[in-house]
Protein backbone atom coordinates (compact mmCIF):
# COMPACT_ATOMS: atom_id res chain seq x y z
CA UNK A 1 0.00 0.00 0.00
CA UNK A 2 0.97 3.70 -1.13
CA UNK A 3 1.70 6.16 1.50
CA UNK A 4 -1.22 8.30 -0.43
CA UNK A 5 -3.51 4.85 0.38
CA UNK A 6 -2.33 4.93 4.15
CA UNK A 7 -3.38 8.89 4.09
CA UNK A 8 -6.47 8.12 3.13
CA UNK A 9 -7.17 4.62 5.46
CA UNK A 10 -5.91 6.20 8.32
CA UNK A 11 -8.12 9.80 7.79
CA UNK A 12 -11.05 7.83 7.20
CA UNK A 13 -10.38 5.66 10.34
CA UNK A 14 -10.52 9.13 12.27
CA UNK A 15 -14.33 9.77 10.97
CA UNK A 16 -12.07 12.99 9.18
CA UNK A 17 -13.05 15.06 5.92
CA UNK A 18 -10.20 15.55 3.67
CA UNK A 19 -10.87 19.38 4.86
CA UNK A 20 -10.45 18.74 8.32
CA UNK A 21 -7.20 16.83 7.54
CA UNK A 22 -6.05 19.76 5.42
CA UNK A 23 -6.68 22.21 8.18
CA UNK A 24 -5.18 20.21 11.18
CA UNK A 25 -1.81 20.34 8.88
CA UNK A 26 -2.33 23.94 7.74
CA UNK A 27 -1.62 22.62 4.16
CA UNK A 28 -4.38 22.94 1.39
CA UNK A 29 -7.48 20.09 0.56
CA UNK A 30 -5.95 20.05 -2.89
CA UNK A 31 -2.58 18.55 -1.37
CA UNK A 32 -4.59 15.84 0.81
CA UNK A 33 -6.52 15.43 -2.37
CA UNK A 34 -3.26 14.51 -4.41
CA UNK A 35 -2.19 12.39 -1.78
CA UNK A 36 -4.81 9.97 -1.37
CA UNK A 37 -4.94 9.66 -5.64
CA UNK A 38 -1.34 9.19 -5.91
CA UNK A 39 -0.78 12.21 -7.96
CA UNK A 40 2.16 13.33 -5.49
CA UNK A 41 3.48 12.29 -2.17
CA UNK A 42 3.55 14.70 1.22
CA UNK A 43 6.90 16.98 1.33
CA UNK A 44 9.20 15.12 3.67
CA UNK A 45 8.98 18.04 6.31
CA UNK A 46 5.07 16.59 6.37
CA UNK A 47 5.93 13.24 7.42
CA UNK A 48 6.71 13.39 11.04
CA UNK A 49 3.58 15.44 11.15
CA UNK A 50 1.52 12.63 9.81
CA UNK A 51 2.59 10.00 11.57
CA UNK A 52 2.32 11.27 15.26
CA UNK A 53 -1.52 12.76 13.96
CA UNK A 54 -1.97 9.13 13.15
CA UNK A 55 -0.14 8.03 16.28
CA UNK A 56 1.76 5.59 13.58
CA UNK A 57 5.13 4.79 12.94
CA UNK A 58 7.35 6.33 9.97
CA UNK A 59 7.36 2.98 8.88
CA UNK A 60 3.60 2.46 8.77
CA UNK A 61 3.47 5.84 7.45
CA UNK A 62 5.54 4.49 4.55
CA UNK A 63 3.81 1.54 4.21
CA UNK A 64 7.13 -0.44 5.81
CA UNK A 65 6.15 -3.39 7.89
CA UNK A 66 9.07 -5.05 10.18
CA UNK A 67 11.29 -7.47 8.67
CA UNK A 68 9.62 -6.95 4.99
CA UNK A 69 12.99 -5.91 3.55
CA UNK A 70 14.27 -10.10 4.52
CA UNK A 71 11.23 -11.35 3.43
CA UNK A 72 11.44 -9.93 0.22
CA UNK A 73 14.88 -10.41 -0.12
CA UNK A 74 14.54 -14.08 0.63
CA UNK A 75 11.78 -14.21 -2.29
CA UNK A 76 14.76 -12.73 -4.64
CA UNK A 77 16.94 -15.73 -3.38
CA UNK A 78 14.31 -18.08 -3.88
CA UNK A 79 13.47 -16.82 -7.30
CA UNK A 80 17.69 -16.59 -8.30
CA UNK A 81 17.48 -20.51 -7.55
CA UNK A 82 15.28 -21.55 -9.82
CA UNK A 83 16.89 -19.64 -12.51
CA UNK A 84 20.16 -20.89 -11.57
CA UNK A 85 18.80 -24.52 -11.62
CA UNK A 86 17.20 -23.84 -14.77
CA UNK A 87 21.19 -22.23 -16.14
CA UNK A 88 18.84 -18.30 -16.86
CA UNK A 89 22.13 -16.69 -15.80
CA UNK A 90 20.43 -13.08 -17.82
CA UNK A 91 17.34 -13.43 -16.30
CA UNK A 92 18.81 -13.76 -12.85
CA UNK A 93 21.00 -10.67 -13.85
CA UNK A 94 17.90 -8.98 -14.04
CA UNK A 95 15.97 -10.02 -11.11
CA UNK A 96 19.43 -8.70 -9.10
CA UNK A 97 19.42 -5.02 -10.87
CA UNK A 98 16.07 -4.79 -9.82
CA UNK A 99 16.81 -6.20 -6.30
CA UNK A 100 19.36 -3.49 -5.90
CA UNK A 101 17.64 -0.76 -7.52
CA UNK A 102 15.26 -1.33 -5.08
CA UNK A 103 17.48 -1.26 -1.83
CA UNK A 104 20.76 -0.11 -3.41
CA UNK A 105 23.13 -0.28 -0.18
CA UNK A 106 22.34 -4.54 0.31
CA UNK A 107 25.34 -6.03 0.10
CA UNK A 108 23.58 -9.06 -0.02
CA UNK A 109 21.72 -7.91 -3.45
CA UNK A 110 24.90 -6.40 -4.84
CA UNK A 111 27.12 -9.53 -4.23
CA UNK A 112 24.49 -11.46 -5.68
CA UNK A 113 24.57 -8.90 -8.62
CA UNK A 114 27.96 -9.40 -9.11
CA UNK A 115 28.16 -13.40 -8.74
CA UNK A 116 25.59 -13.58 -11.50
CA UNK A 117 27.49 -11.07 -13.67
CA UNK A 118 30.65 -13.33 -13.87
CA UNK A 119 28.70 -16.71 -14.35
CA UNK A 120 27.23 -14.98 -17.33
CA UNK A 121 30.68 -13.05 -18.58
CA UNK A 122 32.53 -16.78 -17.83
CA UNK A 123 29.73 -18.47 -20.28
CA UNK A 124 30.26 -16.00 -23.25
CA UNK A 125 33.49 -14.34 -22.83
CA UNK A 126 35.11 -12.85 -25.91
CA UNK A 127 32.36 -10.41 -26.85
CA UNK A 128 31.99 -6.72 -26.04
CA UNK A 129 28.94 -7.31 -23.93
CA UNK A 130 30.63 -10.12 -21.80
CA UNK A 131 33.91 -7.59 -21.01
CA UNK A 132 31.22 -4.87 -19.91
CA UNK A 133 29.87 -7.34 -17.21
CA UNK A 134 33.48 -8.48 -15.96
CA UNK A 135 33.82 -4.78 -15.97
CA UNK A 136 30.75 -4.26 -13.79
CA UNK A 137 31.92 -7.02 -12.01
CA UNK A 138 35.76 -5.17 -10.90
CA UNK A 139 33.15 -1.95 -10.06
CA UNK A 140 30.64 -4.30 -7.63
CA UNK A 141 33.42 -6.11 -6.10
CA UNK A 142 35.77 -3.38 -5.12
CA UNK A 143 32.52 -1.09 -3.60
CA UNK A 144 31.58 -4.22 -1.55
CA UNK A 145 35.36 -3.99 -0.56
CA UNK A 146 35.12 -0.53 0.38
CA UNK A 147 32.25 -0.59 2.35
CA UNK A 148 30.71 -3.49 3.26
CA UNK A 149 31.84 -5.30 6.84
CA UNK A 150 29.65 -8.78 6.47
CA UNK A 151 32.34 -11.17 6.08
CA UNK A 152 30.67 -13.80 3.70
CA UNK A 153 29.85 -10.79 0.82
CA UNK A 154 33.55 -9.83 1.10
CA UNK A 155 35.15 -12.99 0.59
CA UNK A 156 32.86 -13.70 -2.32
CA UNK A 157 33.74 -10.30 -4.21
CA UNK A 158 37.85 -10.93 -3.28
CA UNK A 159 37.30 -14.66 -5.01
CA UNK A 160 35.57 -12.87 -8.36
CA UNK A 161 37.91 -10.26 -7.91
CA UNK A 162 40.96 -12.73 -8.31
CA UNK A 163 39.08 -14.39 -11.04
CA UNK A 164 38.28 -11.72 -13.03
CA UNK A 165 41.81 -9.85 -13.05
CA UNK A 166 43.50 -12.96 -13.54
CA UNK A 167 41.68 -13.83 -17.01
CA UNK A 168 44.39 -13.16 -20.18
CA UNK A 169 41.30 -12.21 -22.82
CA UNK A 170 39.97 -9.27 -21.04
CA UNK A 171 42.66 -5.93 -21.81
CA UNK A 172 42.31 -5.10 -18.02
CA UNK A 173 43.78 -8.21 -16.78
CA UNK A 174 46.45 -7.13 -13.85
CA UNK A 175 48.18 -10.11 -12.45
CA UNK A 176 49.58 -7.63 -10.05
CA UNK A 177 46.09 -6.93 -8.74
CA UNK A 178 44.77 -10.35 -9.04
CA UNK A 179 47.53 -11.19 -6.10
CA UNK A 180 46.98 -8.98 -3.91
CA UNK A 181 43.22 -9.84 -3.83
CA UNK A 182 44.15 -13.56 -3.83
CA UNK A 183 46.61 -12.42 -0.46
CA UNK A 184 43.58 -11.13 0.74
CA UNK A 185 41.58 -14.29 1.73
CA UNK A 186 42.37 -16.68 4.30
CA UNK A 187 44.61 -20.00 4.07
CA UNK A 188 42.88 -22.69 3.04
CA UNK A 189 43.65 -24.29 6.21
CA UNK A 190 41.48 -21.68 8.25
CA UNK A 191 38.40 -21.95 6.23
CA UNK A 192 35.19 -22.38 7.54
CA UNK A 193 34.59 -25.95 6.13
CA UNK A 194 37.63 -27.11 7.38
CA UNK A 195 37.68 -25.87 10.84
CA UNK A 196 34.05 -26.54 11.40
CA UNK A 197 35.15 -30.39 11.02
CA UNK A 198 37.36 -30.19 14.11
CA UNK A 199 35.06 -27.76 16.10
CA UNK A 200 32.14 -30.77 16.18
CA UNK A 201 34.11 -32.98 18.37
CA UNK A 202 31.02 -34.07 21.28
CA UNK A 203 29.10 -37.60 20.94
CA UNK A 204 25.60 -35.82 20.26
CA UNK A 205 26.96 -33.36 16.93
CA UNK A 206 28.85 -36.85 15.73
CA UNK A 207 26.21 -36.50 12.52
CA UNK A 208 27.21 -32.83 11.95
CA UNK A 209 30.43 -34.07 12.65
CA UNK A 210 30.59 -36.17 9.73
CA UNK A 211 28.28 -34.59 7.39
CA UNK A 212 30.82 -31.76 7.36
CA UNK A 213 33.59 -34.38 6.62
CA UNK A 214 31.85 -36.14 3.84
CA UNK A 215 30.80 -32.61 2.04
CA UNK A 216 34.69 -31.36 2.56
CA UNK A 217 35.75 -35.04 0.76
CA UNK A 218 33.49 -34.39 -1.91
CA UNK A 219 34.59 -30.68 -2.00
CA UNK A 220 38.51 -31.40 -2.11
CA UNK A 221 37.75 -34.16 -4.74
CA UNK A 222 36.18 -31.95 -7.09
CA UNK A 223 38.92 -28.92 -6.46
CA UNK A 224 41.63 -32.11 -7.09
CA UNK A 225 39.88 -33.44 -10.33
CA UNK A 226 38.90 -29.70 -11.61
CA UNK A 227 42.66 -28.43 -11.36
CA UNK A 228 43.67 -31.76 -13.22
CA UNK A 229 41.25 -31.07 -15.68
CA UNK A 230 41.33 -27.63 -16.87
CA UNK A 231 45.28 -27.23 -15.88
CA UNK A 232 47.05 -25.74 -18.55
CA UNK A 233 50.67 -25.91 -17.22
CA UNK A 234 50.44 -29.88 -17.66
CA UNK A 235 53.53 -31.13 -19.93
CA UNK A 236 52.52 -31.98 -23.45
CA UNK A 237 51.56 -35.59 -24.11
CA UNK A 238 50.16 -36.19 -20.12
CA UNK A 239 47.07 -34.96 -20.59
CA UNK A 240 45.69 -37.96 -20.84
CA UNK A 241 46.80 -39.26 -18.10
CA UNK A 242 45.63 -36.25 -15.80
CA UNK A 243 42.07 -37.07 -16.88
CA UNK A 244 42.59 -40.63 -16.11
CA UNK A 245 43.72 -39.61 -12.59
CA UNK A 246 41.16 -37.68 -12.40
CA UNK A 247 38.42 -40.23 -13.55
CA UNK A 248 40.35 -42.72 -10.89
CA UNK A 249 40.42 -40.18 -7.84
CA UNK A 250 36.45 -40.38 -8.49
CA UNK A 251 36.25 -44.03 -8.83
CA UNK A 252 38.22 -44.42 -5.43
CA UNK A 253 35.58 -41.86 -3.78
CA UNK A 254 32.51 -42.67 -4.94
CA UNK A 255 33.37 -47.07 -5.84
CA UNK A 256 29.64 -47.93 -6.01
CA UNK A 257 29.39 -45.50 -8.80
CA UNK A 258 25.95 -43.71 -7.41
CA UNK A 259 27.54 -40.34 -8.26
CA UNK A 260 24.18 -38.03 -7.85
CA UNK A 261 25.90 -34.44 -9.29
CA UNK A 262 29.00 -35.78 -9.89
CA UNK A 263 28.06 -37.16 -12.30
CA UNK A 264 28.18 -34.10 -14.61
CA UNK A 265 32.09 -34.27 -13.47
CA UNK A 266 32.85 -37.41 -14.41
CA UNK A 267 30.56 -37.07 -17.48
CA UNK A 268 32.76 -34.18 -18.68
CA UNK A 269 36.10 -36.42 -17.94
CA UNK A 270 34.98 -39.00 -20.18
CA UNK A 271 34.10 -36.85 -23.04
CA UNK A 272 37.81 -34.74 -22.93
CA UNK A 273 38.90 -38.34 -22.86
CA UNK A 274 36.85 -38.88 -26.23
CA UNK A 275 38.58 -36.11 -27.53
CA UNK A 276 41.96 -36.86 -27.27
CA UNK A 277 41.73 -40.61 -28.77
CA UNK A 278 39.48 -38.99 -31.66
CA UNK A 279 41.87 -36.18 -32.49
CA UNK A 280 44.26 -39.65 -32.87
CA UNK A 281 42.17 -41.18 -34.86
CA UNK A 282 41.57 -44.15 -32.38
CA UNK A 283 37.45 -45.36 -32.98
CA UNK A 284 36.90 -48.21 -30.12
CA UNK A 285 38.54 -46.02 -27.77
CA UNK A 286 36.67 -42.44 -28.76
CA UNK A 287 33.44 -44.86 -28.70
CA UNK A 288 33.66 -46.28 -25.24
CA UNK A 289 34.36 -42.72 -23.93
CA UNK A 290 31.48 -40.77 -25.56
CA UNK A 291 29.41 -43.86 -24.00
CA UNK A 292 30.53 -43.46 -20.72
CA UNK A 293 30.00 -39.84 -21.15
CA UNK A 294 26.23 -40.19 -22.36
CA UNK A 295 25.40 -42.62 -19.82
CA UNK A 296 27.13 -40.36 -16.85
CA UNK A 297 25.30 -37.06 -18.52
CA UNK A 298 22.00 -39.00 -18.62
CA UNK A 299 22.14 -40.24 -15.13
CA UNK A 300 22.84 -36.34 -13.99
CA UNK A 301 19.20 -35.21 -16.68
CA UNK A 302 17.15 -37.60 -15.25
CA UNK A 303 18.10 -37.35 -11.50
CA UNK A 304 14.52 -37.22 -9.34
CA UNK A 305 14.35 -33.47 -7.84
CA UNK A 306 14.35 -34.40 -4.32
CA UNK A 307 17.81 -34.86 -1.86
CA UNK A 308 19.12 -38.09 -1.97
CA UNK A 309 22.26 -39.30 0.00
CA UNK A 310 25.67 -40.61 -1.35
CA UNK A 311 25.78 -44.00 -0.60
CA UNK A 312 29.74 -44.68 -0.80
CA UNK A 313 30.63 -45.23 3.12
CA UNK A 314 33.53 -42.09 2.14
CA UNK A 315 30.50 -39.94 1.54
CA UNK A 316 27.23 -41.11 3.07
CA UNK A 317 26.35 -38.12 5.25
CA UNK A 318 26.46 -36.10 1.96
CA UNK A 319 23.54 -35.52 0.22
CA UNK A 320 22.56 -33.78 -3.47
CA UNK A 321 19.35 -32.22 -4.66
CA UNK A 322 19.63 -31.92 -8.33
CA UNK A 323 16.55 -28.92 -7.72
CA UNK A 324 19.00 -26.95 -5.71
CA UNK A 325 21.88 -27.28 -8.26
CA UNK A 326 22.59 -24.43 -10.07
CA UNK A 327 24.75 -23.42 -14.04
CA UNK A 328 25.17 -20.80 -16.34
CA UNK A 329 24.01 -22.92 -19.10
CA UNK A 330 20.44 -24.14 -20.30
CA UNK A 331 21.05 -27.31 -22.02
CA UNK A 332 20.85 -30.39 -20.84
CA UNK A 333 24.13 -32.72 -19.47
CA UNK A 334 23.50 -34.72 -22.33
CA UNK A 335 22.79 -32.35 -24.95
CA UNK A 336 26.20 -31.09 -24.30
CA UNK A 337 28.18 -34.28 -24.97
CA UNK A 338 25.97 -34.49 -28.11
CA UNK A 339 27.15 -30.76 -29.36
CA UNK A 340 30.46 -31.93 -28.38
CA UNK A 341 30.35 -34.65 -31.03
CA UNK A 342 30.19 -32.27 -33.50
CA UNK A 343 33.49 -30.88 -32.98
CA UNK A 344 36.13 -30.98 -35.67
CA UNK A 345 38.05 -33.92 -33.85
CA UNK A 346 35.39 -36.40 -34.29
CA UNK A 347 34.62 -35.92 -38.31
CA UNK A 348 36.35 -38.96 -38.88
CA UNK A 349 33.47 -40.76 -37.35
CA UNK A 350 30.37 -38.96 -38.66
CA UNK A 351 29.21 -41.64 -41.35
CA UNK A 352 30.47 -44.29 -38.60
CA UNK A 353 27.28 -46.71 -38.03
CA UNK A 354 28.41 -47.26 -34.22
CA UNK A 355 28.81 -43.51 -34.13
CA UNK A 356 25.54 -42.43 -35.36
CA UNK A 357 23.62 -45.13 -33.19
CA UNK A 358 25.19 -43.20 -30.31
CA UNK A 359 23.71 -40.59 -30.64
CA UNK A 360 20.35 -42.06 -32.09
CA UNK A 361 19.91 -43.69 -28.61
CA UNK A 362 20.50 -40.38 -26.56
CA UNK A 363 18.74 -38.19 -28.70
CA UNK A 364 15.39 -39.97 -28.46
CA UNK A 365 15.83 -40.28 -24.81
Amino acid sequence: MNIGAIIKTKRREKDLTQEQLAEYLNISVSAVSQWESGKTTPDFSLLIPLAEFFDITLDELLGRTPGEKEKVIEDYDLKDRELASRGEVDAAITLWREALARYPGDFHCMHMLQSNLFLSYCANHGNEASEKKAQECVSLGERILRDCKEDECRQGAIQILTYIYSFKDLPFSDEGKAVSYANMAGDASVCRQELLEHAYFSKESKNKRLEIKHYNRLFYAERLTQSLVYDDDIPKGYYLKALETALNIWKQLIYDENYLFYHIRVAEIYSYIASIHAGNGEKKETLEALERALEHSHKSDTLPPKEQNYTSVFVCNASSDPSKSSKNYTETQTQLVLDRMKQKEFDFLQKDSDFLALIRKYVTV
